[in-house]
């Protein structure tokens, strides 16, 4: 049973997880681990203070290069506790020796409903080849800082589109099967002012047969986040942003739309679950260290 809550790390993230559990279980349940003064929640300022707090449940919302830090932490002087890490799981590939807690990567586009309904109605399907597309423009993400100044924009923080955007890795291998990369391209090709890749681009095999290929990129004014699928019998465009899936079948075409739904309610739904028990969806660490294993040969490919 949760019922104490420890956010790990107070940017834009941490503020936002720190936010819904204090709705879900109470801002009094709810901790934050952080140097900065004067926030809304309770904080400690040393992690040497987390055992006096006893959390039942601890969110890593640091920034990326940081994660290994507090997960070793975490591991060190804590027992059974379930520990959602922010996505990326590292900053490179790393496989430390993790078994006192529950550890789970917080992957929430795998809680969208439309990205459920179409792992189930492929389920059967030989697929063809498959598309995930994410393009958006870095300065419009966050309001209240320079994108400059984002860890997006910084290789030591753990920046760039490869990290930073590997929902699309996630979710494809979450809906697909495990994936086989043949080509790619990671690198900075726009004019906008930061030391990380901007672009990325993967082509392969899907281990259950089929091709994909995903694109994701930092430069674009044209928000869009959408996934492609065929198969011999049916075509599908899952539009994530807006909810909506179309599917295309023997000249008739069927919508199915939840536009109370965004991409906000992910992260709901992937805490309700975690605090009901409810892991099913969730990310695990050995999903997590798999996606890092093949962002790990992305970076390779490109350092060479």
């Amino acid at each position: 049973m949760i019922n104490k809550a420890l956010i790990i790390g107070f940017g834009s993230i941490g503020r936002k997880h720190a936010q819904i559990l204090g709705g879900l279980l109470g801002k009094n349940n709810v901790y934050v681990l952080t140097k900065q003064d004067e926030i809304e929640f309770n904080s400690i300022d040393s992690s040497d203070k987390i055992n006096a707090i006893n959390p039942d449940y601890v969110v890593v919302a640091s920034e990326t290069s940081l994660h290994l830090e507090h997960v070793l932490n975490l591991e060190r002087i804590c027992r059974e506790k379930v520990v959602l890490i922010e996505k990326p799981l590292f900053d490179e590939n790393r496989k430390p020796n993790l078994s006192n807690n529950h550890y789970l990567v917080a992957y929430n586009l795998r809680f969208h409903p439309l990205i459920n309904l179409l792992k189930d109605k492929i389920n059967n399907e030989k697929i063809i080849c498959a598309k995930a597309v994410c393009h958006s423009f870095l300065p419009d993400w966050r309001k209240n800082i320079k994108y400059q100044e984002s860890a997006s924009a910084s290789k030591s923080k753990g920046g760039g589109v490869l990290l930073d955007l590997s929902h699309e890795i996630d979710y494809m291998r979450y809906i697909l099967g495990d994936l086989s990369i043949s080509y790619s391209i990671n690198k900075k090709v726009s004019n906008l002012e930061i030391e990380t890749d901007d672009y990325l681009f993967i082509c392969g095999e899907l281990n259950k047969g089929g091709m994909f290929n995903i694109e994701t990129s930092y430069f674009s004014k044209n928000n869009r986040r959408k996934v492609f699928i065929e198969t011999p019998s049916i075509s599908i465009e899952l539009d994530i942003i807006n909810s909506q899936m179309k599917i295309f079948e023997d000249n008739a075409e069927e919508i199915i739309s939840e536009t109370k739904y965004n991409l906000e309610d992910t992260y709901i739904d992937q805490h309700k679950a975690i605090l009901s028990g409810d892991f099913s969806k969730t990310c695990t660490l050995f999903e997590g260290l798999r996606t890092m294993e093949i962002i790990t040969e992305i970076q390779n490919k490109r350092d060479q």
